[in-house]
């Protein structure tokens, strides 16, 4: 029984593990929903990697010596001098980190000592502090022997890429991948035959990174980094383009035929290598460029400022011109007929609807969890074939229900310990269906938690898209903007009633046009420009899911409803049920259903 396991290392954000079994993804989690902290800033994986190895005990048997083999998504060695500074102080910083959480502190001492000949002998070893953290998750993990498997570090991009490859059931592809910054790489074009990766084309970061740009634009904005450009991407339709912020912007993208140099970013004054402190320097320039000092004044919670829309709108449509240009390359030049996606850019579903409904590939798959966490599979799956011979199963991934377990002991005991007025039904979402048809907000609970940052019924807030007033309402609730759009769940069976020329998507990361006629039906899931992004479901996939979009549809003629993250604004998706519980009782929210039980507040 082939074990491989991949983990974030020494990235600083979106930390996550997860684990391949005889070729095949069955567990995979953030950091993030251990923590707390959205994207895990400088969180080592310390608590994902101890949830790795309960799963792999629990449920197979295996202890942590037993791994054949430990995936890192990325490869410091690949990486000019002065990325590998900066990452291997992250690394030291990590690696301390997780030796604080050991009661004994026993490696602290050593942890000190190596940090400093590494820094002396110039960064050579990209898998030293890799070893110690694993070391601090083997005791954690109740494990007192040496991890002794091999750490094998793996390219950024081609983490990113394994990951749209492996799991989108292509024999053979292209394969695009685009994020802030890998080693030195933004953006690769890539060629897959038969699980062997042919680089066709590539831009380094400090040519043009889509990625920097977008987060560095939003920042400018007056967002959070890594969060605004989910925003800005929803805040993009109330926009129109700008002649003076259309021209900017254009103007700053060039494109060429060439795969070598498929585009560039024009303006400032980019930095001649590659290092956190010089791109962020010239981003920051980039951006100040085209977004005024006052926009980032302007607030997101009031009404929605003309500017800043007309810059998001500016700003989406450069990322889709890119992304439609880099499209149209790599079919011409791959001469394949597929396209897997991955990479934080990859999450833009915007841009991906454009690619889809472009019709220049066959099929298109986008991994579901595109940021740096999903890389951690791509690493691993690329690992398992390359290293040890693995066979990985030719086939689409159709769950990404891959965190960890809570039994219903634990499930019973947080439904019964707080004052609620709880009942077990069981399989029964008659009861939810009913409150949901009568204008209530729900959440839903159950199994292990998605991977990635889209709820998809595990982990969800419910409620009846035919009410237009339900989408202010919701996102109130949840402390968000008014205008960012909600999305919608819906039967397979029925994407046709709803989108315009659809595909069957299970994993929301891409975007269809609604129709006319749908669109007055469901207001509370059709944004401004009449797109949404939905999740497709089937019976096999999720049966109480699709249970509750079947109940639903009986009382009310639509298979569909809305689904938003179950979470407070600013947190990532609840994980335990106690934390299920904790924001149930802080969130305006109706009912909760908790792996089986419903539970209400009490009237006062």
């Amino acid at each position: 029984m082939g074990c491989v396991i991949g983990f974030s290392w020494p990235t600083p954000h979106d930390n996550a593990v997860s684990v391949l079994l005889d070729g095949k993804l069955v567990f995979s989690s953030e950091e993030e929903r251990f923590t707390r902290h959205k994207h895990a800033h400088l969180e080592p994986p310390l608590r994902a990697m101890v949830a790795a190895f309960r799963y792999l005990r629990e449920r197979h048997g295996l202890k942590p010596t037993d791994v054949d083999a430990f995936a890192l998504n990325y490869d410091p060695s690949l990486a000019p001098w002065s990325m590998r500074r900066d990452l291997y102080f992250f690394a030291a910083f990590a690696s301390t980190q997780a030796a604080l959480t050991v009661p004994t502190g026993q490696d602290m001492p050593e942890v000190v000592r190596r940090t400093a000949g590494g820094v002396l002998g110039g960064f050579r070893n990209s898998a030293l502090h890799a070893r110690i953290f694993l070391r601090h998750a083997f005791q954690k993990a109740g494990s007192l022997e040496e991890p002794r498997a091999p750490i094998i570090p793996v390219e950024h991009h081609l983490a990113h890429a394994a990951s749209a490859y492996y799991f989108s059931g292509f024999a053979n592809a292209a394969v695009l991948t685009l994020d802030g910054v890998g080693e030195v790489d933004a953006t690769v074009l890539w060629k897959v035959r038969g699980g062997e990766f042919e680089k066709l084309g590539a831009v380094p970061a400090n040519r043009g990174s889509l990625g920097f740009l977008y987060d560095f634009v939003c920042m400018q904005m007056g967002f959070e980094t890594l969060e605004g450009p989910g925003k800005v991407m929803g805040l993009a339709p109330y926009g129109r383009p700008t002649e003076k912020g259309d021209q900017s912007f254009q103007g700053m993208l060039e494109v060429g035929s060439d795969p070598l140099r498929p585009y560039r970013l024009v303006g400032g004054h980019p930095p001649r290598g590659v290092s956190v402190q010089k791109l962020g320097r010239w981003y920051r320039e980039l951006a100040g460029s085209v977004v005024p000092e006052s926009v980032g004044r302007w607030d997101p919670r009031g009404e929605v400022d003309a500017r800043a829309a007309g810059l998001a709108w500016s700003l989406q449509h450069l990322l889709e011109v890119a992304v439609l240009h880099l499209a149209q390359l790599l079919r011409e030049r791959s001469g394949e007929s597929d396209l897997a996606l991955a990479g934080g850019v990859a999450l833009n579903a915007k841009a991906n609807m454009e690619v889809y409904y472009a019709k220049i590939f066959h099929d298109l798959f986008v991994f579901p969890a595109a940021s740096d966490s999903g890389a951690t599979a791509g690493a691993a799956a690329w690992v398992a074939h390359h290293h040890l011979g693995e066979r990985i199963p030719q086939e689409r991934i159709r769950t990404i229900y891959l965190g960890p377990e809570y039994d219903e002991a634990a499930v019973k005991r947080a439904a019964e310990r707080g004052k609620w007025t709880a009942s077990f039904v069981g399989d029964d979402v008659a009861p939810l269906a009913d409150l949901v048809a009568k204008g209530g907000v729900i959440t839903f609970y159950q199994g292990r938690a998605e991977l990635g940052p889209r709820a998809l019924g595990n982990r969800s807030i419910v409620a009846d898209p035919r009410n237009a007033a339900t989408w202010k309402a919701l996102n109130a609730i949840k402390g968000r903007e008014w205008w960012r759009p909600l999305a919608p769940s819906l039967l397979e069976s029925r994407l046709q009633d709803y989108f315009e020329s659809p595909v069957p998507h299970p994993f929301m990361v891409l975007m269809l046009r609604l129709k006319q006629e749908a669109s007055t039906r469901v207001p509370a899931v059709a944004h401004v420009d009449r797109t949404a992004r939905p999740q497709s479901v089937r019976p096999e996939d999720n049966p109480r899911w699709y249970a509750l979009l079947r109940a639903f549809e009986e009382r009310t003629g639509e298979g569909l409803v809305v689904n938003t993250s179950f979470n407070l604004a600013g947190e990532p998706l609840v994980e335990t049920p106690e934390e299920a519980i904790r924001s149930f009782a802080l969130g305006g929210f109706d009912a909760l259903y908790l792996q089986g039980w419903l539970i209400r507040k009490r009237s006062a």
